[in-house]
């Protein structure tokens, strides 16, 4: 299984797919799950990426496999996005030491997450050899992930099979014995500031620059505690700015900045009080800049892809299933919390329990990305363990 898992993974690395752009990696995992013997009429795509901030060529992927066994409907699910970065990566099989590589220099691998649509695809080649003789079972590979959970969001549950899944496997992130049951939330929102223009030599003073808002009030920020993580009696979290766009030239005061940020937590509540603490300091700043004329600029706030935290008992079924799972397969697994979004959040959203269990990536989003085989390997082995209960 190995020498086919890594194979289906190394084709994957070697397709371009950033948010929004999927549609040659859905086309191939497509072709592929045909070749195993999926009928076509069990292979659908949803509209999810219509529902998108970013539009986007196609949806999440969805393969329904009935099956005759007995059992609740499970799914098992990846992400097929990657970060823009690794457009270009050329991913080489390192068997020394047991890893995938990238030979192009300054690009990200993509291992997230195509490391997780590589063991899902193990999940099918298992489920087609055993002629039916299993669960219900529903594959999903989703759409923009890496930009805010936007494919899971959008998922069509209607189209998940019937019953819906009682349970869901999530194949992302890093070890193979650390399954997460517990997720951060997460609120997007954005800052759109308007200054006023002038001419930078001539009459500066009768302009009011947006740069200079936002500069004041994110250094206030940062110096009363309220960017990178934050931690004071109302609660723990995390804030950061993500994306700064503005200005027209040097030689005009500028009258425009779009800021994208986002505030982090487990308690929606502390998220909120973040939010409000940023909305209160840009406002401020505003109000603090005026032309010589007494004029000043104006702020809009807005919200962005945002997903609720949530975690599961100890007792849930999903969590004993992965649980007996690893240990079926000799592995001493642990539940743990997690500080990132994922699918599973959006999962959980529409009312199924989901478990996220690590696939090897070692680095991601960076140059130095790579792939550790050995906790690739044990992700397949507990994924078609999962699918064979």
């Amino acid at each position: 299984m190995n020498e086919q898992a890594h194979n289906d993974l190394l084709a994957l690395l070697s397709i371009p797919g950033k948010p929004g752009e999927e549609l040659a990696v859905a086309e191939h995992l497509h072709r592929e799950l045909i070749v195993m013997g999926i009928r076509a009429e069990s292979i659908s795509s949803d509209k999810a990426h219509e529902q998108s901030e970013y539009g986007g060529n196609t949806g999440n992927l969805i393969v329904q496999l009935d099956g005759h066994g007995n059992g609740p409907r499970r799914m098992f699910s990846a992400h097929m996005d990657t970060v823009p970065s690794v457009v270009g990566a050329v991913p080489r099989l390192d068997a020394g030491r047991r890893r995938i590589v990238n030979d192009a220099p300054g690009k990200a691998l993509g291992g997230d997450n195509r490391t997780g649509c590589a063991v899902v695809m193990q999940v099918a080649r298992v489920l087609c050899g055993r002629a039916n003789d299993h669960a219900p079972t529903t594959l999903i590979f989703f759409v923009q992930e890496e930009v805010g959970l936007v494919g899971a969001r959008g998922m069509d549950v209607a189209q998940l099979g019937s019953p819906i899944p009682a349970m869901c496997f999530n194949f992302d992130g890093s070890r193979a014995n650390e399954f997460v049951t517990s997720v951060i939330g997460t609120k997007r929102f954005t800052i759109d500031i308007e200054g006023i223009a002038a001419h930078a030599g001539a009459n500066p003073a009768d302009g009011v620059s947006a740069a200079m808002i936002a500069a004041e009030a994110l250094s206030k920020l940062e110096r009363d505690g309220w960017h990178g993580v934050v931690e004071n009696a109302g609660g723990r979290g995390s804030a950061n700015v993500g994306i700064i766009q503005g200005g027209t030239g040097s030689n005009v005061v500028m009258p425009q900045l779009h800021i994208l940020a986002e505030a982090r937590s487990h308690d929606p509540e502390f998220r909120e009080e973040i939010i409000t603490a940023w909305n209160r300091e840009f406002l401020r700043s505003v109000e603090s800049h005026a032309n010589r004329d007494g004029a000043c600029g104006e702020v809009r706030f807005g919200f962005g892809p945002s997903y609720e935290a949530f975690s599961l008992s100890d007792d849930d079924p999903v969590v004993k299933a992965v649980l007996s799972a690893a240990r079926q397969c000799g592995v001493d697994a642990q539940c743990v919390s997690n500080d990132g979004g994922m699918d599973a959040n959006w999962i959980v959203a529409h009312g199924i329990s989901a478990v996220t269990i690590g696939v090897g990536q070692r680095n991601v989003h960076t140059p130095k990305e790579f792939v550790d085989l050995e906790h690739f390997d044990l992700a397949c082995r507990i994924a078609t363990q999962l699918a064979g209960d």
